[in-house]
C-alpha cells in the first residue's frame, strides 16, 4: 500500500489582494525577470508542529508581520510579558514559534480569515538516520536514484529527503514511489514544494556588469529550515548536496562520520567542477554521474561549499541552514581539507544557463578523475 504523502498546510494571499510581500531589493537592482519570479503571496509554507511549539513558517515577513501580529490569535499569543508566541526572523526565512499552540485555529485579520489545520511533528521518521537532503526539480529520475545510492553505498545514508520543487516530468508520489523501489535500503519521503524559487542574485540577475543581493530566493532556504525544524530535529546527521553534487573524502571516508565525529559537529567543505565533456558523447542519452569523469584544465568557475552537519535542537533560536552556509555557527568559517564535493555540468536542466560542453573532448585540455572514478566504480556506478 502507498505510503500517504506528506501533507502541508500552506496559505498564500490572493495576487490582487491589498496586501503582499514587498520586494527587498531596490528598484535599480531588480532584473527584467525580477518581478515575475518574486514570491509575493506566499505567507505560510506550512503550520505544522515541532515538539511543544507550532511553527507557522514561510518566507521572510518584511511588510506582513506588522499585520500578522495585529491577527488573531497570534495578537494574543505575542502579547504580554510572557508570550506564548514569538515572530524569529531569519536569513531569507520568517518564523513564528507558539508554545503549546492549537491542533486547530482560524487566523482572522487585517490578511482576512483563514481557517489552519497544524500538521503533525515529522522528527520520527528521521530520528537517528544518516539523510541526504536537497531540493530538485525536473532532474531525470535515473540521476536521483544513482545519486541516492552514492551516498548510501559509498557514506552510509540510509534516508533521503528530498523537497520536488513543481517538477512537469513526473509529481512528488510518483518520484517518490520510483526511488524507494530503487533504493529499498533506504527510507525515502518526497515532499512537494510548489513555490516559487525567486530572482537569482549576482550576475545571474540579468543586469550587466552588476552583481546583486542575493535577497528574494526564499524557496530553497525555506525548504532547508522546514526540513529541519519539521523531519530532521533527532536525525543522526544530514547532508546537503544537490543531485549533480557527489562528494568524496579521504579513503573513502564517510562524510557523516565525520561530522558525526566533529566537536563542532560540523563539516563544511569545497567543490570543484567535473566537465560536461567526454570522448563519447554521442553514445548515452540520457548520460549518468558516471559518464562524466574529466576535469577542465581550463575552468575558471568556482564552486561554493556545502555542508553536513548533526542537528542540535538547541542551535535553532541562533543558527539558520542556508545553501552553503550555516549562519550564526562558528564553524562556518571553517573549510575541511579532507573532503571535496565534484560539482558535474553535464547532470543538469540548465535552469540557470546553459551548462553543457561545446568545446571538443581533448585529452590535452581534459584530464581524468581518477578519485572520482574510483568512487563511482566502488559503488558501483560506472555504467556499461
Amino acid at each position: 500500500m502507498p505510503t500517504p504523502q506528506i501533507a502541508l498546510s500552506s496559505l498564500a494571499l490572493p495576487a490582487d489582494g491589498p496586501h503582499l510581500r514587498q520586494p527587498p531589493r531596490p528598484v535599480d537592482l531588480r532584473g527584467p525577470n525580477y518581478a515575475a519570479r518574486f514570491d509575493a503571496t506566499t505567507l505560510f509554507y506550512d503550520v505544522y508542529r515541532a515538539g511543544a511549539h507550532v511553527v507557522l513558517q514561510g518566507p521572510p515577513f518584511l511588510n506582513l508581520q506588522a499585520l500578522l501580529a495585529q491577527s488573531a490569535p497570534l495578537a494574543g499569543a505575542l502579547a504580554g510579558w510572557w508570550p506564548r508566541a514569538r515572530i524569529r526572523p531569519r536569513f531569507k526565512a520568517g518564523e513564528i514559534w507558539w508554545r503549546n499552540g492549537p491542533d486547530h485555529f482560524t487566523l482572522s485579520g487585517p490578511l482576512g480569515t483563514h481557517a489552519i489545520a497544524v500538521q503533525p511533528d515529522g522528527a520520527a521518521l528521521f530520528a537517528g538516520r544518516r539523510v541526504i537532503h536537497t531540493l530538485s526539480k525536473d532532474n531525470d529520475i535515473a540521476w536521483i536514484i544513482d545519486w541516492a545510492r552514492f551516498y548510501q553505498r559509498h557514506h552510509g545514508a540510509d534516508a533521503v529527503l528530498l523537497y520536488d520543487n513543481g517538477s512537469s516530468a513526473y509529481d512528488a508520489a510518483e518520484l517518490e514511489e520510483t526511488l524507494a523501489t530503487a533504493c529499498p535500503q533506504m527510507l525515502v519521503r518526497v515532499v512537494s514544494w510548489s513555490f516559487p524559487y525567486g530572482p537569482q542574485g549576482g550576475l545571474a540577475a540579468g543586469i550587466p556588469g552588476i552583481e546583486a543581493p542575493w535577497d528574494s530566493d526564499f524557496c530553497q532556504t525555506g525548504s532547508m529550515q522546514h526540513a529541519r525544524h519539521r523531519f530532521l530535529r533527532h536525525a543522526r546527521s544530514v547532508l546537503n548536496a544537490d543531485i549533480d553534487e557527489l562528494v568524496l573524502g579521504p579513503a573513502g571516508q564517510s562524510i557523516f562520520a565525520a561530522a558525526e565525529a566533529s566537536r563542532a559537529g560540523f563539516v563544511k567543505f569545497a567543490g570543484r567542477w567535473i566537465s560536461a565533456a567526454r570522448p563519447d558523447a554521442a553514445a548515452h542519452t540520457p548520460p549518468r554521474h558516471g559518464h562524466f569523469l574529466w576535469q577542465d584544465s581550463e575552468e575558471a568557475e568556482t564552486c561554493p561549499p556545502k555542508w553536513c552537519l548533526v542537528p542540535r535542537p538547541w542551535a535553532h533560536r541562533r543558527c539558520s541552514w542556508s545553501v552553503h552556509n550555516l549562519f550564526g555557527a562558528r564553524a562556518n568559517r571553517r573549510i575541511s581539507p579532507a573532503f571535496t564535493y565534484r560539482h558535474f555540468k553535464g547532470i543538469s536542466t540548465s535552469w540557470k544557463y546553459d551548462r553543457q560542453e561545446s568545446t571538443p573532448f581533448t585529452p590535452a585540455r581534459f584530464t581524468p578523475d581518477d578519485t572520482l572514478a574510483a568512487a563511482l566504480a566502488a559503488a558501483d556506478l560506472i555504467p556499461g
